[in-house]
């Protein structure tokens, strides 16, 4: 029984060992290309922090001119 669990426990190993080895190849595919878009996504986030930016300085001159007064 503890022979057949170990030749079970090796066999299974050894299976998932060779899958991830296999599947780890770099895999380029036809005609160079294929990279995800990200120009939308990052016009987003530019434009998130430009917007935030400015709020950022509006909250400051309205705080330091309220504390000028």
């Amino acid at each position: 029984m503890k022979k057949q669990l170990l030749q079970s426990v090796v066999l299974l190993c050894s299976m998932l060992l060779t899958t991830t080895i296999i599947f780890a190849g770099r895999h380029t595919p036809p005609g160079g290309g294929g990279g995800a878009p990200i120009d939308g996504g990052l016009s987003l986030l530019i434009g998130a922090g430009a917007s935030y930016g400015i709020k950022k300085l509006y909250k400051n001159k309205a705080k330091k001119d309220e504390e000028n007064k």
